[in-house]
């Protein structure tokens, strides 16, 4: 069961990081432009969604490696030893 859910963890923590990267890649563009034609209130708008958008691209990472901790755990739950 822990590999079927680490399993999910996985698919589903790619598949955030991929949506949440595409959108800051595309806001990223938007906010050179925005820098570029002097719009400081575009600017502003665009630079806060890079980072909330780099923000939620680091936490789907997070779930990634989560699932694949609990893909890769071994039925005993112990230490290791």
């Amino acid at each position: 069961m822990k590999k079927l859910l680490g399993s999910f963890c996985i698919i589903y923590g790619i598949s955030l990081s991929s949506w949440f990267g595409y959108w800051a890649i595309k806001d990223n563009t938007a906010l050179e432009q925005a820098v570029r034609a002097g719009s400081p209130q575009a600017e502003m708008r665009h630079r806060l969604n890079v980072f909330a958008e780099g923000v939620w691209f680091l936490l789907a990472n997070m779930i990634v490696i989560a699932g694949a901790s609990l893909a890769m755990s071994d039925k005993k739950g112990g230490s290791g030893e």
